[in-house]
């Protein structure tokens, strides 16, 4: 889960609008558990320390290497691996075991890749490269190698629970694939989206845009803000693997940078200044600050 030009945020107002059901919330007395994946983004250059860490702030481990925030990565379904984008030349996919040591090449993308995320069942790995969103079998090429989408303009790919569905951020929203690229359908047209997260469980879909997060249905592309915060910026939405909770980086919003006088108004991507990692259930409630800077890639179930 990686942001596609800006970093991110701190603190949220909760604005429940009608036209989604809110997924169960978690429990008051069941604290999150497991590992949270995260890179210690330095403000300017968008790279920063792989680490990993308890829901709660607590066992940082620093896995000893220095990632750029589109790299990915990602934990696989059972953690023991992550998947990044890297290489001398940063276009290769490449795995890693999770204590962060035997990198290991899949394959090379015909653009710099960005962001590989794990079928649910281990066997693929889908990234974008180009603009378009891959799938590459998690054994490299072996498998395939295959372009979904031909070039329509998708970053960030997240699996649906089944894994016969992918969604993708698109110019024109979100938009829905069959896991062979097929029958593509616009989801919603939410302006601005930069980064979502498929729901480990159910048909929901947590997105983020213009420094905003939101709850969307898979099914019917009805959708619910989390959060409306001017002058702060969340994004990044990781689940947590039993679904109950919701990471995301939040921080205060930096001012846009002017606007070039040649091509007159742009859209200014939010920016945010020193994020840190917050969660809040899936109902959008019990929203606090790990403690922990930077901006959360994965989340796995094991300690």
């Amino acid at each position: 889960m990686y942001r596609y030009q800006a970093l991110l945020a701190t603190g949220a107002i909760v604005t429940m609008l009608a036209g989604v059901s809110t997924p169960a919330a978690a429990a008051g007395s069941a604290p999150a558990g497991g590992r949270i994946l995260s890179l210690a983004v330095s403000q300017g250059n968008g790279r920063g320390e792989l680490r990993s860490a308890r829901p709660d702030g607590t066992g940082m481990i620093d896995l000893g290497r220095e990632l750029w925030w589109g790299q990915g990565p990602e934990y696989s379904p059972d953690g023991s691996l992550i998947a990044f984008a890297g290489g001398e030349y940063g276009f290769s996919i490449m795995t890693m075991k999770s204590d962060g040591t035997d990198d290991r090449w899949l394959a090379d993308a015909p653009c710099g890749p960005r962001g590989p995320h794990w079928s649910p069942d281990g066997r693929w790995l889908a990234f974008e490269s180009c603009g378009d969103i891959w799938k590459l079998s998690s054994d490299g090429y072996a498998g395939g190698f295959v372009n979904l989408t031909n070039n329509s303009v998708n970053i960030d790919p997240s699996w649906a629970p089944h894994g016969r569905r992918i969604a993708a951020v698109a110019d024109d929203g979100v938009r829905l694939y069959r896991a062979d690229g097929s029958a593509p359908r616009v989801l919603t047209d939410l302006p601005h989206t930069f980064d979502l997260d498929w729901r480990p469980h159910g048909n929901t879909i947590a997105v983020e845009a213009d420094g905003d997060l939101w709850l969307v249905d898979a099914v019917t592309g009805a959708k619910r803000q989390l959060t409306n915060t001017p002058g702060v910026v969340e994004a990044d939405p990781v689940w947590s693997p039993d679904g109950r909770w919701l990471a995301y980086s939040s921080g205060t919003a930096l001012p846009p940078p002017p606007p070039d006088p040649e091509q007159g108004p742009q859209y200014q991507v939010p920016f945010a200044q020193d994020p840190q990692i917050w969660l809040m259930t899936a109902a959008g409630t019990q929203r606090h600050s790990t403690g922990v800077s930077g901006i959360p890639a994965s989340w796995r179930a094991a300690d």
